[in-house]
């Protein structure tokens, strides 16, 4: 399987499906040098869905609402699912709107990415990174992205007492289809921070195969390449300050997601206690289980590829010293002034320059959670018993 084609294919489908939902009003062209190119058609488009989305979308949202309270008999839980409905409404209106202002800056960011990984591809030859991008997103969005929400899904009616009703269904993949937004806008930010860990990870392959080299070969190949490397760090800059509002709101949507479903297995387990449980009902935990996974691992990519990219540029320092201590005097001073712009550069990923999106704040959000859940779990004793 030519995975580099099917990670392209990928790509394009995902460009489209944010189109679809007014997102992403950028023009593709898969053929030309400047990928990306905005357009006054899909700028219109876009507004046009996100004015109809606003206008129409609470009637629907009050009948998932409804199809979810008579499923519910715990009270706190209907009320969060009225918050989680409320967020998902504000939530494509405020993005829409911010992607639509940022789109010159993102289809010129995006398209310099895209021209470095092209330029990558062909010169450096780094084929085994090329393939080791195109399988994480393979497996990103087939096995984890597609597969569990629709498993999920598909448990949630197979486990149900009663056969669910056409309209039952219909809304029922509706809701999906809106978390699947705040999915698919997930895959969009890793895809520019895969391609800058990717492309640093390629500068870093091609240093340290120039620690052997001779001096001749070294002096224009190390400025080129550390060129590339400022050119890349920039872009980084650049990309998470067209998605910085994004991804805060995208933290805060899995924070609370995943709040919401260990809360939601737990009073499940607690009424099928009360009715009696049973090895049969083991089943019906498939649902709610899934789902907790497919959020839990949405949140683990969204912290573990910007610490991905961190450490590769972090690494790229002991490289420099390898290179450094087997050059002659000429590339020492070369080589100490490139150290010292090193030095000089941030490379941990911000948000907002709020916090520090890496492992750290993933342990930290899994301790928040657990308090919050010990919370809820505490409240909802007092209240039910």
């Amino acid at each position: 399987m030519n995975v580099s084609k099917w990670s392209e294919r990928l790509e394009r489908c995902m460009w489209s499906f944010l189109l679809a939902c007014g997102t992403f009003p950028l023009r593709f062209d898969a053929a030309g040098p400047g990928r990306f190119f905005t357009s006054r058609k899909r700028a219109l488009y876009c507004i046009g869905i996100t004015v109809v989305y606003a206008v129409l979308s609470p009637a629907l949202m009050y009948l998932i609402y409804e199809h979810e309270r008579m499923a519910n008999l715990v009270y706190l839980v209907s009320m969060l699912n009225a918050a989680q409905l409320s967020f998902i409404y504000l939530f494509m209106i405020v993005v829409n709107v911010r992607m639509l202002s940022k789109a010159q800056g993102l289809a010129s960011t995006l398209n310099a990415l895209f021209a470095i990984r092209n330029t990558i591809l062909q010169q450096w030859h780094c084929r085994v990174l090329s393939r080791e991008y195109g399988k994480l997103l393979l497996y990103k969005v087939l096995a984890i992205d597609m597969a569990l929400l629709l498993f999920s899904l598909i448990m949630y009616y197979v486990t149900q007492d009663e056969v669910p009703t056409g309209a039952e269904v219909v809304v029922g993949v509706t809701f999906s289809v809106f978390r699947y937004v705040f999915t698919a806008l997930v895959n969009l930010y890793l895809v520019g921070l895969m391609i800058v860990s990717f492309i640093q990870a390629s500068i870093n392959a091609k240093l340290t195969s120039l620690v052997d080299r001779s001096e001749e070969q070294k002096t224009s190949t190390i400025r080129e390449v550390y060129m590339v490397h400022c050119e890349n760090a920039q872009l980084e800059k650049q990309f998470m300050a067209i998605m910085d509002l994004p991804v805060l709101l995208l933290n805060g949507w899995y924070f609370y997601m995943i709040v919401v479903s260990v809360y939601y297995m737990y009073t499940s387990t607690m009424l099928e206690v009360r009715r009696g449980f049973g090895v049969e009902d083991i089943a019906k935990y498939f649902n709610s289980v899934t789902f907790f996974l497919y959020l839990a691992v949405q949140l683990y990519y969204m912290m573990s590829i910007p610490s991905q990219y961190t450490e590769r540029s972090k690494k790229m320092l002991s490289i420099l010293g390898a290179i450094n201590h087997r050059s002659g005097r000429r590339k020492e001073r070369m080589l100490d002034f490139i150290t010292l712009d090193y030095m000089q550069r941030d490379y941990d990923v911000r948000n907002y320059g709020l916090y520090d999106i890496n492992r750290a704040l993933l342990f930290g959000t899994i301790a928040t959670v657990t308090s919050y859940v010990i919370i809820l779990v505490q409240f909802h004793m007092q209240q039910y018993g």
